[in-house]
């Protein structure tokens, strides 16, 4: 029984943290003594964080991006994960869903 509660309880703590933490991230401070490549690095993290775009309409063949670029594809009800794979236009996808 003990182990059962410790389980929760943990499981309990994990999620409250992830939730707690989760949300938009303020920008970074400047960082006057830091190299020029590593303020880049960190601007980089920064700028790409936030910024998964919405969309209802499947990209693939339709929309341009680069090797890399994610969107959030809504589509009656369900949620994928967009990817651009290397070419201009050829995304692809894995659905989102709940796990059990």
């Amino acid at each position: 029984m003990n182990q059962t509660v410790f389980k929760y309880v943990f499981l309990f703590l994990v999620l409250f943290t992830v939730y707690a933490w989760a949300g938009n991230i303020p920008s970074p401070p400047p960082l006057l003594e830091e190299p020029v490549a590593e303020q880049h690095y960190l601007r980089t993290i920064y700028d790409n964080f936030n910024k998964l775009e919405v969309t209802t309409t499947n990209p693939d063949g339709t929309r341009n991006g680069k090797k890399g670029d994610m969107l959030l594809l809504q589509n009656s009800g369900t949620d994928y994960l967009v990817v651009n794979v290397g070419t201009n236009n050829t995304w692809r996808s894995v659905i989102l869903q709940d796990l059990p």
